[in-house]
């Protein structure tokens, strides 16, 4: 599949990302922190939790429960009471955390999943939610905001608020990843309009998507292309990662940036703007090189982050933060939390302390921007050798592989699973934000369900390699097997180590152990979402986080006896003991489930194909199990 045509099946992320230890406040430091003096806490004792039943359902059973669950909570979040139409909250949560806030990304992520829906089931509702979110963008991007407007790199700005007004307060800016996952969302859904829609489908997309009407107004300018234009001239300036805690060029953002222009330059060509197009391409190529530098041979990761820093001359005078120690205190509205003083910079460290260089944003990199390019791919044309191929999944699988080991004895949760069987995933090992402040972090649902989601992704890429040899003699039937991929294999699945043919060599799909290796990684994508199912919250609620030691507990104690939102009960406000931390009903948590379901049928649709309808029989190869 083309890299442009198979993007166009896409779906899912981003997290109300916080920055912790930056200089300037984020959202989470403004957050009243956790008290340590237990002998001021008179609160009386919080409900108990009782037994959640969602654990002991077979797996599939409860991924169709809370597929069902997560589409309806996400969808809850779209337009709530109080917002305005098209605002996507990243949580209903108001205080500790507040995260009442539409941020670029998690939206564009959010109503990836709305496009893919529409596209398969076309559903009014969704086409009514699509557009408002298409107008409410159109607004946001031309508000003048702390870093500027629609022609000077307004479009950077992270977060607004549910009345689309730019949040001002101090927050890491830039962060280009927003309007580059806004046009990867958007131009999937214009193709699909112009390929197969209706002419007054096609009529929308060209007024309200690409050109749009700049010669009314500039803003009428569609928007697809104001983020086009604004990616193209500005793709090159250092920013905040996903996360909002690290400035400088990361793999995620530049890979979405990549993607986004490529399909920038197919929806183009589809309306007749050769010169655009033909812009949009090269900026794409140029980004390209710039991806190489993310792969440390040394350590055989993908590290997120290089080029640490500011731009000279950004807004603020900090290393590492991109605006002023003193915009947010110039700003009075009552949903902003009051700040700190600001420390100094000295000390800053611009790595934010991950030394490791692992991080699960490599792998939501790919789910959000790179599914049908190399980088979702074992496979090969005939019989390269992937790790000659700079874009490669064995790359992507190898962080993952490193990822997992690094979480397995991070969290007491992981204390006792063996190698072969998956671990709750963080964001990264040295992570200390706890979902409402600075003290020790939990695993996040959405990081979790990436890995499942990824692994579905490989099993798709060599079940159609198995099946094209029943229908070819071509040599793409194999898999090289290079030192890193088998390294990576038996590390995350270790009963590989007696079947698989040695480092080097090439493994035909007619070999005994290939439907062993295709059922193998099904399952341990099975295993992830299975830990899900072990920490789901009562009725299938998915918070950001959740706890470390797989046990409930009540909220910290903070001033006032204020109650963290994920351990309140949200219809009583009783405290009570939680699974969650951090904001409750995370939007990307429910779009992240979602599309790890959606894989898996996809996966197991192709596993089926290629091993036969007998594949079912496989005892514990497709059928979940359960709690584990």
């Amino acid at each position: 599949m083309g890299i442009l045509s198979g993007l166009i099946r896409f779906i899912r992320i981003g997290p109300p990302p916080i920055r912790p230890s930056q200089p300037a406040q984020s959202q989470q430091q403004q957050q009243q922190r956790p008290q340590s003096t237990a002998a001021r806490d008179t609160r009386p004792a919080a409900r108990k939790s009782p037994h959640n039943p969602l654990v002991d359902l077979p797996l599939d059973e409860f991924l169709r429960f809370e597929r069902d669950v997560a589409w309806k909570r996400l969808l809850v979040n779209v337009n709530p009471e109080g917002t305005s139409k098209g605002c996507v909250v990243a949580s209903p949560s108001k205080a500790l955390p507040d995260y009442w806030y539409e941020w670029t990304r998690d939206s564009a992520v959010v109503e990836r999943t709305i496009v893919h829906r529409f596209i398969r089931e076309r559903r009014a509702e969704d086409w009514t939610r699509l557009t408002e979110y298409i107008e409410a963008s159109r607004i946001m991007q031309h508000k003048q905001t702390v870093i500027g407007g629609f022609e000077d790199g307004g479009l950077g700005e992270v977060k607004y608020h549910v009345d689309h007004e730019p949040f001002t307060g101090s927050w890491g800016r830039p962060q280009a990843d927003g309007p580059g996952s806004r046009i990867v969302t958007l131009a999937t859904l214009a193709i699909h309009l112009l390929e197969q829609g209706k002419l007054e489908e096609v009529e929308f997309v060209k007024r309200a998507l690409y050109p749009g009407r700049p010669e009314e107004g500039i803003e009428w300018t569609g928007v697809v292309k104001g983020d086009l234009e604004y990616v193209a001239t500005n793709w090159k300036i250092k920013g905040f990662d996903l996360w909002e805690e690290v400035s400088g060029r990361h793999f995620y953002t530049l890979l979405t940036l990549r993607t986004s222009l490529l399909l920038g330059a197919r929806l183009a060509a589809l309306l007749s703007d050769p010169t655009s197009a033909a812009r949009y391409v090269s900026a794409a190529d140029e980004i390209t090189p710039f991806l190489a530098r993310f792969w440390d041979a040394e350590r055989g990761v993908i590290v997120v982050t290089v080029d640490h820093g500011k731009e000279l001359g950004a807004v603020g005078a900090y290393a590492g933060t991109a605006d002023g120690a003193d915009v947010g205190k110039q700003v009075k509205k009552e949903s902003h939390a009051d700040e700190e003083e600001e420390e100094g910079a000295e000390n800053y460290d611009e790595t934010h302390g991950k030394i490791s260089g692992l991080d699960t944003a490599a792998v939501l990199a790919v789910l959000h921007a790179g599914r049908a390019t190399s980088w979702a791919r074992l496979s090969t044309s005939g019989c390269v050798d992937p790790s000659t191929v700079f874009e490669n999944g064995e790359k992507v699988l190898a962080t993952l592989a490193k990822i997992v080991e690094a979480f397995r004895g991070l969290y007491p949760l992981n204390e006792g699973r063996k190698k072969g069987e998956a671990v709750a995933l963080g964001r990264y090992p040295e992570d200390k934000y706890d979902g409402v402040g600075l003290s020790i972090a939990h695993p996040w649902y959405l990081c979790t369900a990436a890995a499942a989601e990824f692994l579905y992704l490989l099993v798709e890429d060599l079940a159609a390699l198995s099946t094209s040899s029943t229908s070819s003699s071509s040599s793409a039937s194999f898999l090289h097997l290079s030192p890193l991929l088998h390294s990576s294999l038996t590390s995350l699945i270790p009963s590989l180590t007696t079947h698989l043919p040695p480092p080097g060599s090439s493994l035909p799909s007619s070999h005994p152990s290939f439907p062993l290796l295709l059922r193998s990684l099904y399952t341990l994508a099975d295993s992830f979402l299975s830990v899900i199912q072990r920490y789901v919250g009562h009725s299938g609620s998915l918070s950001e986080q959740f706890e470390r030691t797989g046990v409930p507990r009540r909220s910290e104690w903070h001033e006032n006896g204020q109650l963290e939102d994920s351990k309140r009960d949200p219809e009583t406000g009783e405290e009570v003991e939680a699974i969650g931390r951090g904001a409750r009903d995370l939007t990307w948590s429910y779009a992240a489930f979602v599309t790890a379901v959606e894989e898996r049928d996809v996966a197991r649709k192709a596993l089926e194909r290629a091993l036969g309808a007998g594949v079912e029989a496989e005892e514990g190869a497709l059928k979940g199990k359960g709690r584990e």
